[in-house]
């Protein structure tokens, strides 16, 4: 059996070995008489699931990574700081600072984009700069963050900000594990940004597959639900 220091684990995981210490007892993950964790495969990923990574980049912080990150996932972009805050895993006052950081670096922009949310309205949406220049060198080490456990956002259900998209459905068709399908086809219908965002991130790839079938969707539309699917399947957007 291979076993690994605390240390050795917190110096892959880019975080602090009383941090991992305190991760693997809250596991019930044993160490050995000297200290040292006899860990298997599965035991080194219930710890990363725990623990999270947050690989460092030169000039930025381990939040200013977290929230780039997060924005890096959004491909219609996140519609504000408390948003942003929810996805990377972090509060809303430190996403607030990480993102004026980043937009003084050119890593972040912000886009007026009209919505309907109830009525149209002109929105800011903020998305991560792709055509900075540092994003091609960047880019890889982002795709390897992982949000701690207990920071990841669940959700069974549609957040109480998109629930204007639904105004006329009943709440059993909300539910993620059975309505899937229907959930996105409204996103498809009202192509409302943030929904797609939020729907891109949460509803399976099969779901997008079948709500592409549904009669009434122009051949572009159609095109969104196939794309989302295969980026899912493919793993370039994750929760």
């Amino acid at each position: 059996m291979d076993t690994y220091s605390a240390a050795d684990i917190a110096r892959d995981l880019h975080t602090s070995t009383p941090r991992v210490i305190r991760a693997a007892k809250r596991l019930g993950i044993d160490a050995e008489p000297n200290g040292r964790l006899a860990l298997t495969r599965g035991p080194i990923e219930r710890l990363v699931a725990e623990l999270g990574c947050t690989p460092s980049i030169a000039g930025l912080s381990a939040i200013e990574v977290k929230v780039l990150a997060a924005l890096s996932r959004a491909p219609f972009g996140l519609s504000s700081a408390r948003v942003v805050a929810a996805q990377a895993g972090v509060s809303p006052t430190a996403a607030s600072k990480a993102l004026k950081t980043l937009e003084q670096k050119n890593l972040v922009r912000r886009e007026a984009t009209v919505i309907a949310a109830g009525r149209a309205r002109t929105v800011e949406l903020l998305h991560a700069n792709r055509r900075a220049e540092r994003w091609l060198e960047i880019a890889p080490t982002l795709a390897r963050v992982l949000p701690a456990k207990r920071d990841r956002p669940t959700q069974q259900g549609v957040p109480h900000r998109l629930e204007h998209l639904f105004w006329n459905t009943a709440p059993t068709q909300l539910d993620l594990g059975r309505g899937g399908p229907y959930i996105a086809r409204r996103l498809l219908s009202t192509m409302d940004f943030d929904g797609l965002a939020w729907g891109a991130r949460n509803l399976r790839p099969a779901d997008w597959e079948q709500a592409a079938r549904a009669r009434g969707l122009d051949k572009p539309v159609r095109a969104v639900a196939h794309n989302i699917a295969d980026d899912r399947e493919n793993g370039l957007v994750t929760r």
